[in-house]
């Protein structure tokens, strides 16, 4: 299967809120969040943006403290890590003024809770006090957990919620596999796989079946027959 990044529709809206907070004066608030299920593009979508935009991309745990945040924060920026989380802070603050740079906290989930409200705030007043973009990404649950916080919430202008993938993208995915996937099979994916994890596995299970088997076209019956649906196909060999 070949490795190429597919431009899906969620991708195209992912980018389209980062420009469109890119857009608004920085006068103006310019957080934003994109929130889905699992095996959507979120973190592949945020991995290309940020390379694009030269964004701080950061993955939050559940072991982050408003300290351990600032550290990362200095060392993406080339920052002193020595002193304390205020001296560094100011570091941070003043990196942004004189070179403003997104920030993207990736499973912001982590986040969403009242004992991590502090490393909320630290993102908040560094929002406030610079005017950089703030962008967090999160699960399906993460739009109504910010609702919560209010005073967080009020500053998200960019909402983009990641949806089911569509037959389109399918399409585009099918096309890097190394066997050609007929059309009724790419009915079942997009009746039965919601997102493009689930359809690479699938996918890389069948070029290893039919590679075995020498062949190279599958429909759904040949798809059914494989058995790789359920991680048996792998096992069959080509008669010989």
């Amino acid at each position: 299967m070949i490795e190429e990044f597919i431009e899906t529709r969620n991708y195209t809206n992912l980018l389209a809120g980062f420009l469109n907070l890119k857009a608004l004066p920085t006068t103006a608030p310019r957080m934003g969040l994109g929130f889905g299920n699992f095996g959507l593009g979120k973190t592949v979508g945020l991995e290309r943006i940020a390379a694009k935009e030269n964004a701080i991309l950061l993955r939050a745990a559940q072991t982050w403290s408003k300290t351990s945040l600032l550290i990362k924060l200095c060392t993406e920026l080339g920052l002193d890590t020595k002193g304390h989380s205020s001296q560094m802070y100011e570091r941070v603050k003043e990196s942004f003024l004189i070179d403003p740079r997104i920030v993207i906290i990736d499973e912001v989930d982590a986040l969403l809770k009242a004992e991590k409200t502090p490393v909320l705030e630290l993102l908040r007043d560094l929002h406030d006090e610079t005017q950089i973009i703030v962008f967090f990404i999160g699960m399906e649950e993460a739009n109504a957990k910010f609702k919560r916080h209010n005073h967080y919430y009020s500053r998200i202008v960019e909402l983009i919620k990641f949806e089911a993938i569509p037959r389109a993208d399918v399409e585009k995915f099918c096309a890097l596999s190394s066997v050609k996937i007929e059309a009724d099979l790419m009915d079942l994916f997009v009746q039965r796989y919601p997102n493009l994890r689930q359809i690479k596995v699938m996918l890389l299970r069948l070029e290893n079946w039919c590679d075995m088997n020498g062949i190279e076209s599958v429909n759904l019956n040949t798809f059914k027959t494989s058995g790789v649906e359920h991680g048996l196909g792998v096992q069959t060999s080509k008669t010989k």
